[in-house]
């Protein structure tokens, strides 16, 4: 005896939720991007003909010094006392701390010496200069 079966339909997949992901991640990513962005002062990193492009970046602790000669921890101004206190800190957290100073072109190296004798009082003796190569 022979059946007569439903006719079926085709399974249809509703797109409209792998859209919705698709534009969520979009923006995620958008704004995720521009946050890491802002974490830096802006400054003018001078040119050297013997600079090198570090291999491991993490893990230093970032330093900036505009041309006013103002030190920045992240997007913090700070004192040479209080930059003693958070490498200080930095350090019990993470004993091979390395120190990555952005100096701005312009900046008088009175100032970088006394960022290189506070970070070696506390202990951080791993200290880099960002330079771009000519």
């Amino acid at each position: 005896m022979k059946l007569k079966l439903p006719a079926r339909e085709d399974a249809a997949v509703d797109m409209a939720p792998m859209i919705d992901l698709v534009f969520l991640l979009l923006i995620f990513f958008m704004v995720a991007s521009v946050v890491t962005e802002l974490e830096k002062v802006e400054v003018e990193i001078p040119e050297s003909n013997y600079a090198k492009v570090p291999e491991d970046t993490k893990g230093r602790m970032m330093l900036s010094v505009d041309a006013n000669n103002v030190i920045y921890v992240g997007t913090l101004a700070v004192t040479i006392k209080e930059l003693k206190t958070l490498v200080e800190s930095e350090l019990d957290v993470n004993p091979d701390l390395r120190v990555l100073i952005r100096a701005d072109q312009v900046v008088e190296y009175k100032t970088c010496k006394e960022i290189m004798i506070a970070c070696g009082e506390v202990g951080a003796t791993d200290l880099i200069y960002a330079t771009f190569e000519e």
